[in-house]
Order: C-alpha cells, then sequence, then structure tokens
C-alpha cells in the first residue's frame, strides 16, 4: 500500500483484504476507490478510530437537532421497515437499533411491542434516547462483548453502516448476537443508483458504499431475504439541518420557513432509490 498522508490511514478491502484498487471518486478532499478484488467501495485514506470517534460527538454529524426535525417523516420511513421486521418475527421479541439516535425507530417499535434495546456513538443522542424517551440505550460502539451470544430477535441498522471502520467485523458481531431464526435490517445508500452517487458520497462521514448484491450480509453466514430499493420520507423541517447538500438548503432556509407557515411541514417521500434496504435471517439450527 501507498504511505497515507498525515492524520490518515490506508486500508485494505474491508471485504476480501484486498489491496488492489482503482479510483471511484474524490470528494471533500478524500478519495474513494473501488476494490479490484470484489467491486466494494470505500475510502482510503481515511480518519482513525479516534477521528471517527470525535467526529460524531463534535456536532459535526448526527445532529440531535435534525432528527428531532426530522420526526415526523422519520415515523413513516421506519413504520415500512417494523412492518418488515413484524413478519419475520410476527412474536416481537428483543430489538437492537445500532445507531438510533434520538430513538425515533425505537420509540415506535416499542409501540409495536418489541422490548427494544439500542447502542449510540452519540453520547449526547444516547443520553437522550435515555432522559426524553424513558430507552434502554447506551453510549459506544458494538463490540463482541457488549450483549451475549443470541440476545436479539431483530438487529436494525438505519444508514449506519456505511460509517463503520469495520462492517464487516461488526456483522460478525451482530450474527453472534442474532438469536435462530432472528432477522437484521440495514439500509444505507444504494451505490449503484444515480442519487447516491450525486447526494451521499461523502467521504468524511461515509467510509463504505454498497450495492444490491448483499455480498456483506452473505460473507456473515446470513441468509438473504430480500433486498429492495428503500426510497425513505423527507419533511421541510428538518432539510436546512441535512449535511447532505448543505449549503443549498441553508441558503433556501427561509423559503422552506415560508412554505412550512402556509402549507404546515409536508412530508414527502422522494422515489430516487437513494436507498437500499437489505433483509437476512440467522439460519434456525
Amino acid at each position: 500500500m501507498a504511505e497515507s498522508p498525515p492524520g490518515l490511514e490506508t486500508v485494505a478491502c474491508d471485504l476480501c483484504g484486498g489491496d488492489w484498487s482503482r479510483p471511484f471518486a474524490r470528494r471533500q478532499g478524500m478519495r474513494v476507490v473501488r476494490c479490484l478484488g470484489c467491486g466494494l467501495v470505500y475510502v482510503s485514506p481515511r480518519p482513525g478510530a479516534d477521528a471517527v470517534q470525535r467526529h460524531y460527538n463534535s456536532g459535526e454529524s448526527s445532529r440531535i437537532d435534525y432528527y428531532v426535525a426530522a420526526e415526523a417523516a422519520d415515523r413513516r420511513s421506519f413504520s415500512e421497515v417494523l412492518d418488515r421486521a413484524a413478519a419475520l418475527v410476527p412474536g416481537r421479541g428483543d430489538l437492537l437499533d445500532i445507531g438510533p439516535n434520538i430513538g425515533t425507530c425505537l420509540a415506535l417499535a416499542r409501540e409495536r411491542g418489541f422490548r427494544v434495546h439500542g447502542i449510540e456513538i452519540n453520547a449526547d443522542a444516547a443520553r437522550y434516547c435515555r432522559e426524553v424517551r424513558g430507552l434502554d440505550v447506551i453510549a459506544g460502539t458494538l463490540e463482541p462483548e457488549t450483549y451475549p451470544a443470541g440476545r436479539f430477535d431483530v438487529v436494525l441498522m438505519g444508514d449506519v453502516i456505511e460509517h463503520l471502520l469495520s462492517p464487516s467485523a461488526l456483522m460478525g458481531t451482530v450474527d453472534r448476537i442474532l438469536r435462530p431464526g432472528g432477522a437484521v435490517l440495514i439500509s444505507t445508500p444504494d451505490i449503484s443508483g444515480w442519487a447516491a452517487r450525486l447526494l451521499q458520497v461523502k467521504p468524511v462521514e461515509h467510509l463504505y458504499y454498497f450495492d444490491r448484491s448483499a455480498r456483506l450480509v452473505r460473507s456473515a453466514g446470513l441468509e438473504v431475504v430480500a433486498v429492495a430499493p428503500l426510497d425513505r420520507y423527507h419533511n421541510l423541517t428538518a432539510m436546512v439541518h441535512s449535511t447532505t447538500c448543505r449549503g443549498l438548503f441553508r441558503a433556501l432556509a427561509p423559503a422552506f420557513r415560508l412554505a412550512r407557515r402556509a402549507l404546515g411541514d409536508v412530508v414527502v417521500k422522494l422515489p430516487l432509490g437513494e436507498n437500499l434496504l437489505a433483509v437476512a435471517r440467522k439460519p434456525a439450527s
């Protein structure tokens, strides 16, 4: 591997371990590459673990004000994901949300009868979940020893896996903590589509980029149930806080506020094919 610039580390492919790649994009002064062995798209060189931890506790990303503003739209998006989870686990059971931020999905899952738990890297957001919503959410990152084997019936990861230093390591832990027959549901930008390539290549935040092949899920030994497009709901109130097209949305903030006064908080689903939802199960035996 080539020598990394100061403060960054060059990494091999997290999926196949290969260190041969070709350029895919360059954004925010950072390089995004595609693995020549398996096709995984990832950032290299990239920040190390300490820098990532500081980033998500600095207010630059995963901001509470955005998720509070987006709750009306997020409840609709999460409702569709939970419909799929409930179909796979009819008895509800124990559900873990990895990266719940302010706990909108967890609160909705609790309303539906799941016993809910969460783990959140943003310490302020984890505190919000506990103190404002009364949710069982711990601050930190999921490690192999965080929960015992076979602890959960459902694991959710909503727009999380693209942020991780090692998605494959996390998927190994997810496989371990799922009960036999349990389900994992993962949403992430679909890098094979034009919308994700235009809007979601943000290498300071998104370190990995996935397509509908679900190679990562299969590599963890899980059975893929479905991989489908997932178009999320959005609302005017939250757009000014978004890290996507931040400058444009902030410039349009007066127009958004005027529209909200005239029309209310408009919630729309944008049919862009920007995200995908991978649904998988742990074999029953």
